[in-house]
């Protein structure tokens, strides 16, 4: 077998070692052996070994090509498919299909287990969330003040665009922290390990999208300005603009801390009634 590479600093690589906490993200998961588990950034394979002893198969990505060829030698036997790269340049809908072909899994669940890249976490999570129909659970490790942006309350101070986008999408849960010394090399910060449950149905219609996310990213551009303010950059007349508040029940002078994702999707659904988005993503 090839030697061990070391870790990468600048992939952002520390290896949980943990024995007790890679059981209990396993556990946390709940595989069963129907379940195909897509797994990103596996490392030297500490997580991976229990992932293949609980499911039908395994999926993984691995950026490190030096990596991926001795996890391909490790796990030469096994049933599962590494691909080699950049997993926000894969198309996950194609790789879940050619891995369900392979192991003769026409339907069984996915289910996302993976100790995440920091530097990456965001636009990963980001990108399962536009994969959610075809995932049944996410649990990810992350860092600890992403976890908590993730499951953050209205009201709080950790409450922002990503909380609400992440929490239309998906039930958010965290599970609990881990320490930095749980890894080699250990990181600088504290991590926790959440879990995504995809909604089904989603509690934001797809023909909605756009336009919610345009909304919470303008009103948390400016998170201390009144909504009745910062949403006029939609371009939409002051009267109009008032109107569809009125219409989704909120106050022109609240702020986006203290809307709930819901009221977020009622007045993104009021605004689409004044049109759809144009290029620069002002109301047409």
């Amino acid at each position: 077998m090839s030697d061990l590479p070391p870790p990468r600093k600048r992939f952002g690589q520390h290896f949980l070692r943990d024995a007790n906490l890679l059981r209990r993200i396993v556990a946390a998961a709940d595989i069963t052996r129907h379940d195909l588990v897509l797994e990103i950034g596996p490392g030297r394979g500490a997580l991976t070994e229990l992932l293949l002893e609980k499911a039908a198969a395994v999926v993984a990505f691995e950026l490190d090509r030096d990596l991926a060829k001795w996890l391909e030698e490790r796990f030469a036997d096994a049933r599962w498919r590494l691909y080699t790269g950049d997993v926000l340049d894969a198309d996950l809908t194609s790789c879940l299909a050619e891995t369900r072909a392979l192991f003769g899994l026409p339907a069984a669940p996915v289910k996302v287990v993976a100790n995440l890249p920091y530097n990456v976490s965001t636009p990963i999570v980001e990108k399962l969330l536009a994969s959610q129909s075809a995932l049944t659970d996410i649990v990810v490790m992350l860092q600890r003040e992403v976890g908590w942006r993730l499951a953050a309350a209205p009201g709080t101070r950790e409450y922002g665009y990503f909380s609400v986008i992440v929490q239309a999408h998906c039930d958010v849960e965290r599970l609990f922290d881990v320490p930095p010394g749980a890894f080699h090399p250990p990181p600088k910060v504290m991590s926790s390990v959440v879990r995504l449950k995809p909604r089904v149905p989603s509690l934001l219609p797809p023909d909605l999208e756009a336009m919610f996310r345009r909304v919470v990213s303008l009103a948390f551009e400016q998170r201390r300005k009144m909504l009745g303010g910062s949403l006029l950059r939609l371009g939409l007349e002051r009267s109009r603009l008032l109107a569809a508040l009125a219409e989704a029940a909120i106050a022109p002078e609240c702020r986006p801390e203290a809307l709930s994702v819901e009221a977020f999707i009622r007045l993104a659904r009021a605004l689409a009634c004044h049109g759809g988005l144009d290029e620069k993503g002002r109301l047409e």
